[in-house]
């Protein structure tokens, strides 16, 4: 036995308080002679006796209501079958309702026998017991807040819940779930915890090598304040070759093209299954509507082909392109794939330079614009950038909202106020995109100070000296042809179509992580002495790019050659793809967005993948502008915020969490792994519960009876009020009825 307020055994010594005032009654009398007592000494033998039977009797009740009191104040916790609650149990029931669930054959699927499995389950428990549900997609999802009774009531409600469930594009994350069912506290009565999961046994869904985090599990399952029992129950189909055929994903040439501007589409479809596929067609959807076909010839187990396509999009805007392979196998969800793209006449990016004395005629803000089809006074050429440049001075940054822009770049970055600098940080943290040229009017103190800050600030490096070149023919005046690895530089580093190889370095900025940072540091141009000369750091959401030396002629000769507008659009891309990349997530991944223009004073409303709507929260920025943002992007498919005003949907922007293609290969654990891995645990499999009620009785579980007692000291006192009561009229000579 053990208490949950044991202090209030203290107050036990109570218990002898009834006693001293028996004793101090029952103390000896004064003798008074009277002469006609001896005629009464035959009449004192019987009626002593009850008397003292009477005074006994009340004296326990008495004691036995402080008894009551104090142990039901101390809340006694004991073991044993015989009270009323001792076999009910706390339920979790893990419902692995990943892309594998899906898996049919012959009209058959893995989820009508998990549905089955679960009902046989939910029949055998019993009233006391409280049922909980998790789903194990996504690293699983509470679908009761609290424990539902399993009466015929609360069972009806079950039923009720589980039918609105059905198998998701996400993967299951048992062990996971596992940790997470066994570490809530039982509700009220510690009750034996009972854990059951229904799983098709994917093998891509037990995290079989995380060996340190089932150990963890088995040590939580084994101090758990509630005895626990775990049990496996199998809901996967009868061997069967495996027919599947999966789209994988979906690439797009560019994710932010020009209207009627041509996007390649490419996606990936692979044969998962165990035998050769048939011949199918490939459908290409823009938001649902088919654009175009494409012919897929019959593939072999495990192999793979990409299919191919180009769409045109002629008015602006965000487009969830589709592609989706119309045939039947046994996994019909993950034959699509999708990806967002925008479509925009313009994408706003702000160039910040400052005129300096005896500066060339042809200023980096000449030449900028010009390597974007744009004349000097922001008027578009016959043939233009996607991006449109707007060119300020430092100065008159303090008027600027960076939300609007893409990118910022900084021609010769100068010293600028601490509020603009902060500005830049929230931009760029929020998924913008910054590009810092450092040059004559960079203060190497107050950048270190500010822009470094020891590694806290945006740019990853501080600037050491200024490098003069003598000879620009020696490696420390060359730029070296950048890595085909990284995305933005897989041009430039093609010096047979480009001359990168003959750009030439006058002067540049020795810039150097300190020390520890190196290694996280990545370089994307360096001189031919190994010197960095642009170095990318990824900030928040953001990128920040920061370049040794100015975008002008000053300090080098690259805007004179033809690598000089290849890396413009390059890195721009680059840089901006933080800003697309917010419509392709990943499982996790924050949805944050902003109204459109169209639909500034809508409301905004989310629809996940499973239609249910969501109300979004405004979180204010800096610059004034009002964002959105959804964090519980844990399933796979598309999301869309429809901005409203009344009932009509004024603007809609889609976006897309892809799935891990992992749940595709469908692979049961092998015998040998599962019984290896659960044994170690201590677990059961099979394809019934028989096993978890007997462990449920071999481990009791401790069980409050303070109500009990509060219901036995009623008892005692109304005994104890009833008895002195009859005790008291009897000895005053009030006739007491028996009848």
């Amino acid at each position: 036995m053990s208490f949950l307020n044991g202090l209030f055994l203290a107050a036990l010594p109570l218990v002898a308080v009834p006693v001293l005032i028996h004793l101090y009654r029952g103390r000896q009398r004064d003798v008074i002679p009277w002469g006609a007592m001896q005629f009464l000494t035959q009449a004192k033998t019987k009626g002593r006796s009850i008397e003292r039977l009477e005074e006994l009797l009340l004296l326990t009740l008495r004691m036995g209501a402080i008894v009551a009191l104090v142990l039901a104040l101390a809340q006694p916790l004991i073991r044993g079958a015989w009270w009323a609650t001792s076999d009910a149990s706390e339920v979790v029931l893990i419902v692995d309702n990943s892309l594998s669930m899906s898996r049919t054959v012959e009209d058959l699927s893995a989820w009508d026998l998990l549905n089955e499995n679960m009902n046989e389950v939910l029949a055998e428990l019993g009233g006391g017991d409280r049922v909980h549900v998790l789903l194990a997609s996504g690293g699983g999802e509470w679908l009761t807040a609290e424990g539902i009774p399993a009466d015929s009531g609360g069972k009806s409600r079950l039923e009720a819940i589980l039918d609105n469930v059905e198998p998701t594009l996400g993967k299951a994350e048992l062990l996971d779930c596992m940790q997470r069912a066994i570490q809530p506290e039982s509700e009220g009565k510690q009750r034996h915890r009972r854990i059951v999961v229904f799983t098709d046994n994917q093998a891509n869904s037990w995290q079989l090598d995380a060996q340190g985090a089932w150990r963890q599990l088995e040590e939580a399952r084994k101090n758990s304040a509630a005895p626990t029992a775990i049990e496996i129950v199998d809901c996967s189909l009868q061997e069967s070759k495996f027919n599947n055929l999966a789209v994988m994903q979906i690439e797009a040439s560019s994710k932010i093209v020009q209207p009627n501007d041509s996007i390649e589409l490419s996606a990936l479809v692979n044969n998962t299954g165990h035998v050769a596929s048939q011949n199918a067609t490939v459908q290409w959807l823009v938001d649902e509507n088919v654009v175009a076909t494409t012919n897929l010839k019959g593939l072999q187990s495990n192999q793979s082909a990409r299919v191919k396509t180009s769409v045109r999009l002629e008015h602006a805007g965000h487009y969830a392109i589709t592609c989706r392979a119309d045939l039947q196998d046994q996994i019909a969800l993950d034959q699509q794939s999708s990806v967002v793209v925008e479509v925009s006449d313009q994408l706003p990016v702000l160039l910040v330079h400052d005129s300096q004395p005896g500066e060339n005629a042809k200023s980096a803000n000449e030449l900028l614009m010009a390597a974007l089809g744009y004349h000097q006074d922001e008027n578009a050429q016959p043939w233009h950038s996607v991006y449109h440049p707007e060119s300020v001075t430092s100065d008159e940054l303090a008027d600027r909202t960076f939300a609007n822009y893409r990118c910022v770049i900084f021609t010769d970055l100068g010293e600028l106020e601490p509020d603009v600098l902060d500005r830049l940080s929230e931009f760029v943290a929020k998924g913008g995109a910054l590009w810092v040229a450092l040059g004559a009017r960079t203060d190497r103190v107050a950048f270190n100070r500010t822009w470094h800050d020891e590694g806290q600030g945006p740019s990853p490096v501080a600037i050491q000296i200024l490098r003069t070149v003598d000879d620009t023919n020696e490696p420390a005046g060359m730029i070296h042809p950048p890595s085909h690895e990284h995305p933005a530089t897989v041009h430039l580093a093609n010096t047979t179509q480009l001359d990168i190889d003959e750009a030439r370095l006058y002067e540049y900025w020795q810039l150097s992580p300190t020390q520890g940072e190196s290694s996280s540091v990545s370089v994307l141009v360096e001189s031919g002495d190994g010197s960095p000369l642009v170095v990318e750091n990824y900030f928040g959401r953001g990128r920040i790019l920061v370049q040794a030396f100015p975008l002008g002629l000053e300090w080098s000769n690259l805007p004179q050659l033809k690598s000089y507008v290849v890396m413009v659009h390059d890195w721009l891309d680059y840089l901006t793809a933080g800003s697309t990349a917010r419509y392709n997530l990943s499982p996790g991944h924050a949805i944050v967005a902003s109204s459109p223009a169209e639909a500034a004073f809508a409301t905004p409303e989310l629809v996940t993948p499973d239609g249910n709507e969501h109300s979004l929260i405004v979180e204010p920025t800096n610059d004034g502008h009002a964002r959105f943002q959804f964090s519980r992007t844990h399933q796979p498919g598309m999301y869309r915020i429809a901005f409203k005003s009344g009932n009509e949907t004024v603007a809609s922007l889609p976006f897309y969490v892809a799935r891990d293609t992992g749940e595709s290969s469908w692979q049961v654990i092998s015998e040998e792994e599962r019984e290896k891995l659960l044994s170690a645990l201590g677990l059961h499999t099979g394809a019934d519960s028989s096993v978890a009620p007997q462990q449920a009785q071999a481990i009791r579980p401790e069980e409050p009876i303070w109500e009990f007692l509060l219901l036995l000291l009623i008892v005692f006192l109304a005994s104890e009020l009833l008895l002195s009561n009859w005790l008291g009229r009897q000895r005053s000579g009030v006739a007491v009825s028996t009848t």
